[in-house]
């Protein structure tokens, strides 16, 4: 079933390194009331849904943590050392790329193409390690020749993506990814924006956070062809935080807000 322009616009967010379980993750309402209040006037009917995935990352992980508890046998200790494993080990898992990094693709794919199939115009907003998740499986979408003619946006099953705070950029992430699609002849452009802070370590890859001069994602995709069908845009963004809070501000920024308003109503 072709997207329906009439539906109401669903915006999927997909996080990314968290501890806890599922059932701890709700960043989709603070992107629902960030679009709610940056909408204004405008009468654009919309939700927000989370893809949670830190159920499948523990499952994986849950030997390690257990190993742990016989180990350590003070409970702070314990419950220091479980969410250091916790948080390296959700990156890990994405760098090994093995059945749970496969899992968390396929759920989210599954995910998308309900939504297809729903005729909901999709959007991707996706933080962290999930922008990851969210890249490969836009490209895996792509590769499929029933989606994405560049003359019909209803056989687009994502309408567009943003990716905040993203380690793409880091060499360890960007070796394994695929570049963009090519999607062919001139016709709509799939819209990416990319948006970071200057001292966002999971950006810059310093622990330290020592700020970035320069980060340029979109010169690593970007092509003179019109053929390539994307619109790849780096917004360098000043959260008024530091270090790991920059990281996890993205979800209350005005500007992300008042992009992502405009990307579902264009």
């Amino acid at each position: 079933m072709p997207v329906n322009p009439r539906n109401p616009r669903k915006i999927l967010v997909v996080h990314g390194v968290e501890t806890g379980t599922d059932a701890d993750q709700h960043q989709d309402l603070l992107i629902h009331d960030l679009v709610a209040d940056r909408l204004g006037d405008l009468d654009i009917s919309f939700s927000a849904e989370l893809y949670r995935y830190e159920d499948i990352n523990d499952q994986a992980l849950a030997k390690y943590k257990l190993l742990i508890d016989l180990i350590i046998k003070t409970p702070v200790g314990a419950a220091l050392a479980n969410t250091a494993i916790d948080l390296v080990g959700d990156v890990v898992i994405a760098l090994v790329d093995t059945g749970p990094a496969h899992e968390i693709r396929e759920g989210l794919r599954t995910r998308i193409e309900t939504e297809f199939a729903a005729g909901n115009p999709l959007y991707l907003v996706a933080h962290s390690l999930g922008s990851i998740y969210a890249f490969d499986v836009v490209n895996q979408l792509m590769a499929q020749p029933s989606y994405f003619d560049r003359h019909d946006r209803t056989t687009w099953p994502v309408q567009g993506l943003m990716t905040l705070g993203s380690p793409i950029g880091l060499p360890m992430f960007r070796k394994p990814r695929p570049s963009v699609t090519v999607l062919g002849n001139i016709g709509n452009y799939f819209r990416w924006r990319n948006y970071w802070d200057r001292t966002d370590p999971v950006v810059s890859g310093s622990f330290y956070g020592k700020p970035l001069e320069t980060y340029v994602r979109a010169e690593s995709y970007i092509s003179a062809s019109t053929g390539r069908g994307w619109t790849i845009r780096d917004r360098s963004v000043d959260t008024g935080k530091q270090w790991l809070l920059a990281h996890t501000a993205y979800w209350t920024l005005p500007i992300v807000g008042d992009d992502l308003v405009d990307m579902i109503s264009s």
